[in-house]
């Protein structure tokens, strides 16, 4: 991969995991991105490698949402352009002191040669013998917030599903697909495990859904091993959703809307509500179309 993988350093590391979030198709609630943002903050990670981007996007491709429309970020003062940056796709590393160390990798999922892209991807995982690659995601989908975190996962190999079980379900599907599923059947095609993990969001929750990510890398700190604490992360979660319920919680249309979806949701999960249901909890769509049309948020 010369000339599009670019190693600013080269650390020695123990047998490390890596974990990718990224812009794009699996980043609803900004989870995917969030969880990594988090990790880099809290672990204060170092760069070592990047993906030169040349060549990997459309810039001004035509999409309905901000995730899916690209274009070169600028600053300008004064009348003079300051600066002018390209997607980024940076590697970092942390060194858990501990017989793992991980590598996190933060990006934007491109547009044109995906297969280019993925193999730079699957040679920092080689080149540092990494025990296995998690994509940490999030899909918008008809579930209320008033439930516990339903994850999705789909594997590179059959024996991962083990490990997984105890808080995901496995994915069934067809249609067109994400370039994780094609990342993760490379690095299933090379021997590489991989596991895709995807949050469903609620529809309603567009800004970062600090749950979702504190459920997801809960989940996935424990199979790695890392005593990493996220109690200022799940606060956040839990601070979120008691702001959610009280503004939703003032509108009786919309509270009738989540109760029906949390039938719906119930009926077809088996999920239990995570809280009360005396107490006053949020609805949906239809205070989150008032609140857009008064210029608000929901959080």
């Amino acid at each position: 991969m010369a000339g599009r993988l670019i190693m600013e350093e080269q650390p020695k590391l123990r047998s490390p995991y890596l974990l990718i979030g990224q812009k794009g198709w699996l980043n609803a609630g900004e989870v995917s991105t969030g969880c990594i943002d988090y990790l880099l903050r809290k672990l204060d990670a170092r760069k070592f490698a990047h993906i030169e981007s040349q060549g990997f996007y459309i810039y001004q491709m035509p999409s309905s949402t901000a995730e899916l429309t690209l274009r070169p970020h600028t600053r300008i003062k004064e009348g003079l352009v300051k600066r002018l940056d390209s997607p980024q796709n940076d590697f970092f590393f942390w060194k858990s002191g501990t017989e793992n160390d991980l590598i996190l990798f933060q990006g934007v999922e491109p547009n044109l040669d995906w297969p280019v892209y993925a193999q730079a991807i699957l040679d920092v995982a080689r080149r540092h013998q990494a025990l296995r690659i998690y994509f940490l995601g999030g899909v918008f989908d008809q579930v209320p917030h008033t439930r516990k975190t339903a994850i999705q996962a789909t594997v590179s190999h059959s024996r991962l599903k083990d490990e997984l079980k105890t808080f995901a379900r496995f994915t069934d599907y067809e249609g067109p697909c994400s370039f994780t599923t094609m990342l993760l059947t490379l690095a299933h095609e090379q021997s590489i495990e991989f596991a895709s993990l995807h949050a469903r969001t609620p529809l309603y929750i567009h800004d970062l859904n600090s749950r979702a990510c504190y459920d997801l890398l809960s989940n996935v700190s424990a199979l790695m091993g890392f005593r990493v604490d996220l109690n200022d992360l799940k606060q956040a979660g839990e601070e979120q959703m008691k702001l959610i319920d009280s503004a939703f919680g003032k509108n009786p249309k919309a509270l009738a809307q989540l109760r029906n979806l949390e039938k719906i949701f119930d009926a077809a999960s088996g999920e239990k509500a995570i809280r009360n249901p005396d107490e006053s909890e949020d609805a949906l769509l239809e205070e989150m179309l008032q609140l857009k049309r008064e210029g608000g948020k929901i959080h």
